[in-house]
């Protein structure tokens, strides 16, 4: 029976899954490990109250406050050797400061999955550019990816990515797409949908550009706004809104299994980002027969095809208002993207079929 340690990203914690409403969502991978026949422990921070967890999952809790645990992390193979002992491996949930579980892999001598749903250095270097900071962060996020007995990333460019900027051989690289749980994310017969609506899911922050959807939604007469997520720029958000009579509706986080009712309650899926990694509530909109409109931007032109399973928009207000104008008022259309994109989404993305490619990566490490 192997034992498997799931390292959360430092400074991260079940609680935090659990506030955002995804704790059933990230650990449906772990309740399928242990149907398997396998023992999980989540390596856990925060000082918060540890949520309930499945039988066969079991939480080891990093209780140190943000100001030390960058120093407490670093003696953790030292403080949790016996930890260390009882894994056959590691698996990382994010790439973001993976080099802490690198070390302790190298110390406690377990082969280590590197597993991210996104690469954090290529994000800031998409977001914030080459400074200082991010090349001293992808020095360091670039040697955990080298020391890592295997790599996984969602999608084949950030596998190109990883393998040019950080020197990783291909070889060491698999790509594992995020799931979709077509269980919970599926079309719901006699929903009624508002009218002229549009909705969103994602973080309220700078990087989703949700001002340019804001803008457009302006300009369409009678079109309302949901966008499902907490985040920085909420305030922002409802300031611009207000001063362009906009009807935006911003319910905050809601539990994963209750966001399909939410979204199919609208017309359209929208997704404006400057980049994503591999867009997890695109896929999930997709396979509730949503038709969506998304920019074309890294991560986002990677899932939707033009006029096949979605419509692609630059990421500017009028085209953006075009893209919505026309989904909105072609109901033809609407149900044929929805069709194709319902049916892309749970045959390429399907929770059993990415967890397959996962278990083969991680079982023969445990095998080696």
């Amino acid at each position: 029976m192997p034992n498997l340690l799931l390292g959360m990203t430092p400074g991260d914690g079940l609680n935090v899954w659990k506030r955002i409403g995804y704790l059933n969502r990230e650990l449906k991978p772990y309740i399928e490990y242990v149907r398997r026949g396998w023992k999980v422990k989540i390596l856990t921070y925060g000082s918060s109250e540890i949520p309930e967890l499945p039988d066969g999952i079991e939480a080891v809790h990093f209780p140190y406050p943000r100001l030390i645990w960058p120093l407490m992390f670093c003696l953790l193979p030292l403080f949790h050797w016996k930890l260390g002992h009882w894994a056959d491996v590691i698996k990382t949930n994010q790439s973001h400061r993976s080099f802490f579980y690198a070390l302790a892999a190298k110390l406690w001598k377990r082969p280590m999955l590197l597993r991210c749903g996104y690469v954090q250095g290529e994000y800031l270097e998409t977001t914030s550019g080459l400074t200082a900071k991010v090349k001293l962060y992808q020095r360091l996020e670039a040697k955990a990816f080298r020391q890592a007995t295997h790599c996984e990333v969602p999608t084949r460019e950030l596998a190109e990515w990883v393998q040019k900027k950080y020197g990783v051989p291909a070889e060491k690289i698999s790509v594992v797409p995020n799931f979709v749980d077509i269980e919970i994310f599926k079309p719901i017969e006699g929903i009624e949908k508002k009218e002229k609506s549009v909705i969103a899911v994602g973080r309220l922050a700078s990087v989703k550009q949700y001002e340019f959807l804001i803008r457009a939604c302006a300009e369409i007469r009678g079109c309302s706004l949901t966008i499902v997520g907490e985040g920085p720029e909420r305030k922002n958000l409802e300031k611009l809104a207000r001063e362009l009579n906009v009807n935006l509706y911003l319910p905050g986080n809601i539990p994963n299994e209750h966001i399909p009712r939410v979204v199919q309650e609208h017309q359209v899926f929208a997704i404006t980002s400057k980049r994503e990694g591999h867009p997890k509530s695109l896929l999930e909109a997709m396979a509730c027969r949503m038709p969506c409109v998304g920019v074309k931007s890294v991560g986002i032109q990677n899932i939707i095809k033009h006029a096949e399973n979605g419509w692609l928009v630059e990421a500017e207000v009028q085209s953006i208002k075009q893209g919505l104008s026309l989904i909105l008022g072609n109901r033809a259309l609407s149900e044929d993207l929805g069709r194709k994109a319902h049916r892309y989404a749970t045959e390429a993305y399907s929770f059993s079929r990415c967890f397959d490619l996962e278990y083969e990566n991680i079982y023969r490490l445990v095998r080696s």
